[in-house]
């Protein structure tokens, strides 16, 4: 980190552990690197027995930047909603001294708003999800229920299936159960009807008429989740993206014939007004910085959004309104990094000119070199992001949100465009979702277990940092090291009922 030009990013959340009484602070970084790489380092996993308090987590987070060389750093900080982390953005704002007085400092967890608003709508649902989360339950913990299940499969042709179980704490687990049960609906509903027979476990072809439009509700959400939880490449700049993609869904389902469905989608929309009527300019300013889109894909991106979500109240400002706010953000941000780097990059492109007209231009190399050591009217010019606005590029048809690499375009283009591209460095980073918080608490929990509860935090800590280094080494801290309980592989000859495996044949 010493060596290190831009700044970096944090995510960070505070967990208990139930086997120690104790709480622990992580702190992960990203920032990218000089290959333009993303890189991810757990920092902290510390111990963290005093009071949750605002100025007691500023005050933590300091100590460990400290230990870093980081807190002059950070461009911003990730944290969930809880409103101890809120309120130390303040202190933690003075501590670090951020990029244009903290705008971007403070990015809140964006799948976190969107499990809030999804476990709203859910609500509505129970009495229709009731049904299936109930047969599969049965399945799950009736060994010799399953196993007839096993035979029931068989008789009919298919190979039986070990479905999701379902956790209704976690509607990404509803959601799994429910795509994981359409092939064997009518399987599903023949055997609880001639092999169960019980009253209270009867399912009907035409309930998987609804969970069609739930999963189809639940998709948008999941992908969106699954995406903005990425590690290794930027997500800032497909946050509105999605969030075009929720309010769509919500404007094709309002207009429901399914009374519950209606509901759901008021309750899930209302949550969404709370937190997304306005989408957190850090999002927006990334956009812009996506060549493919700029500020005119960003009027169309937020017209969309707009006329789909079409709110209630009229807080919202126009798309104009947001375009120039965005405008003149990112005018700040470059003016900022122009006055700070500007003399730097002059040199370094300074050398780069220099050593291409030794080899090609050599009567020329006093009058170049004579130019470029004095650079004229860049220090307080944005010709350069104005220049990047105005310029319409070249894209191959393939270059889809698939396939176009954000930070290789960058890359290519850091000399022409020296100040914008550290800005791209630094915005592109940002994590927008605490998912490598989650999945750090995963490692302390593994390793501490009821034989192993009275390891020192200290040594918690090696264990977990030195496990996430070594694995950013080999570029794996995206795969969970923890088996998912949620597991939805065909069996047709072992099933769980309760921890263990049995015979489903």
């Amino acid at each position: 980190f010493a060596s290190l030009d831009n700044k970096v990013s944090l995510c960070s959340d505070i967990w208990s552990d139930h086997w120690q009484s104790c709480s622990y602070m992580e702190i992960t970084c990203y920032w990218i690197d000089n290959a333009w790489n993303i890189q991810k380092r757990l920092l902290a996993y510390r111990c963290f027995n005093d009071p949750h308090t605002a100025q007691n987590i500023s005050h933590l987070m300091f100590i460990i930047l400290e230990e870093y060389g980081l807190t002059s750093k950070i461009f911003s900080i990730s944290f969930d909603n809880a409103s101890a982390n809120t309120c130390s953005i303040d202190e933690l704002i003075r501590i670090c001294q951020p990029s244009i007085g903290g705008k971007f400092f403070h990015i809140r967890c964006t799948c976190h708003f969107f499990n809030l608003c999804v476990q709203d709508g859910l609500r509505s649902l129970k009495t229709y999800i009731k049904p299936i989360r109930t047969a599969i339950h049965y399945l799950w913990t009736h060994p010799q229920v399953m196993k007839q299940w096993g035979r029931f499969c068989k008789a009919n042709g298919m190979r039986a299936k070990q479905f999701a179980r379902d956790v209704p704490t976690r509607w990404n687990s509803t959601y799994k159960l429910l795509l994981s049960t359409f092939e064997y609906k009518e399987l599903l509903c023949g055997f609880f009807d001639q092999v169960v027979q019980s009253s209270s476990l009867y399912l009907y072809a035409n309930q998987w008429n609804i969970y069609t439009t739930i999963c189809e509700i639940l998709k948008v959400f999941s992908d969106a989740t699954d995406q903005l939880s990425g590690v290794y490449y930027p997500t800032c700049h497909l946050v509105a993206t999605h969030l075009c993609n929720v309010v769509c869904i919500f404007c094709e389902h309002i207009t429901s014939n399914e009374p519950p469905l209606i509901e759901c989608i008021i309750s899930m929309k209302t949550k969404w007004e709370k937190y997304f009527l306005n989408i957190p300019e850090i999002f927006l300013c990334a956009i812009v910085l996506d060549p493919r889109l700029k500020l005119d894909g960003l009027g169309e991106l937020l017209t969309l959004y707009s006329d789909s979500l079409n709110p209630i109240t009229d807080a919202c400002p126009s798309s104009s309104m947001i375009i120039s706010s965005v405008r003149h953000s990112l005018t700040e941000v470059y003016t900022e990094y122009n006055e700070k780097y500007g003399s730097q990059v002059a040199t370094q492109t300074q050398q780069t000119t220099s050593s291409i007209i030794t080899s090609r231009l050599t009567k020329a190399q006093n009058l170049i070199r004579d130019r470029t050591k004095h650079p004229r009217g860049s220090s307080s010019s944005n010709l350069e992001l104005e220049n990047y606005l105005t310029t319409t590029f070249d894209f191959s048809a393939t270059d889809d949100e698939d396939t176009f690499d954000i930070l290789r375009w960058w890359a290519q283009k850091k000399q022409v465009y020296p100040i914008l591209s550290l800005m791209a460095k630094e915005i592109l980073a940002c994590p927008v979702s605490t998912v490598a918080v989650e999945q750090a608490f995963s490692m302390g929990g593994n390793t501490l277990d009821e034989r192993r509860s009275t390891i020192r935090p200290e040594n918690l800590e090696v264990q977990c940092l030195l496990n996430d280094w070594s694995r950013a080494a080999s570029r794996t801290q995206d795969q969970d090291e923890t088996n998912d309980d949620e597991d939805t592989e065909d069996t047709s000859e072992t099933t769980t009922g309760g921890g263990g495996t049995s015979e489903c044949d």
